[in-house]
């Protein structure tokens, strides 16, 4: 039987934290979850359906996976739901890991996704990205039995030219010294009730979040902080999570070298990591 026809008709998930979808709870946090049934940090790769056609999406998960991707993120900043359909189809035939859709808007949110970010890009000034898409999202989310993360999105920029996020998103612009007001905004996403926090530096950034900023944050907070952007090679990666990071998320790496994917896992799981959740 067809993998994706068989997931729909047992009417469940693949992979660590697998959901029932006729359960309406929401459960826990599930990143919790994962960071305490691996014993170890994490790493997510995220796969922009506009930068290739769902097989080759599909081959890259498949090679993340090989090198132990604990989940993988499907989102862009311009994508429609059905280029996130059909690339996260693909990669569901294919290998047995999480699927998370990573919106940019409610038109991404897709029924044959395991979770999705529902999230707040806390910085941004534009009301559509406050509360606007997650309006038109939820109903969605609901329909289709995709179990939400409660995330809490805030864009650091390192760059010297704007990433594209940054260019979309009306920033309450966080340079790469403001950490209190980074931390601020972290603040506000746990006392909101979220359950990670995403600090991102944007797509193909400079440089990727200060070792300061994820370490004054970690200090505060108490859910779990995912870094992205800007993150190349195995020591920088294993920076972050010595500094704080729980997860770290690569994405254009994947597309532009995929063996430093491989790296970069190893040397996050080379971390020796005395979970507190």
């Amino acid at each position: 039987m067809h993998n994706t026809q068989r997931w729909i008709n047992e009417g469940g998930g693949k992979g660590c934290g697998n959901k029932n979808r006729g359960d309406k709870k929401v459960r826990g946090n599930v990143i919790e979850e994962w960071l305490r049934e691996k014993g170890r940090k994490l790493h997510f790769t995220l796969i922009d359906p506009d930068k290739q056609k769902p097989s080759d999406a599909a081959r890259i998960a498949e090679t993340c996976a090989s090198y132990g991707t604990d989940a993988i993120m499907v989102g862009g900043s311009t994508i429609s739901r059905k280029k996130s359909e059909q690339t996260t189809i693909a990669i569901k035939d294919c290998i047995d890991l999480p699927i998370i859709t990573f919106p940019n808007s409610a038109n991404a949110v897709n029924e044959f996704s395991d979770y999705i970010f529902f999230m707040c890009l806390m910085n941004s000034r534009d009301r559509r990205f406050l509360i606007g898409e997650q309006f038109r999202g939820a109903p969605l989310v609901e329909k289709f039995g995709v179990h939400p993360i409660g995330m809490g999105y805030i864009i650091v920029s390192t760059s010297r030219k704007r990433t594209t996020v940054e260019r979309i998103a009306k920033l309450d612009v966080i340079g790469e010294n403001e950490i209190e007001k980074a931390l601020n905004y972290a603040l506000v996403a746990q006392y909101f009730g979220m359950h990670c926090i995403y600090l991102e530096a944007g797509s193909g950034a400079e440089k990727p979040i200060p070792n300061e900023m994820i370490m004054t944050i970690n200090d505060k907070v108490e859910i779990p902080i995912i870094v992205g952007g800007g993150i190349r090679d195995g020591k920088t990666a294993l920076d972050k999570v010595e500094h704080g990071a729980d997860v770290i998320v690569t994405g254009t790496i994947a597309e532009d070298n995929i063996k430093k994917v491989k790296e970069i896992i190893t040397a996050i799981e080379s971390y020796e990591y005395d979970s507190s959740y």
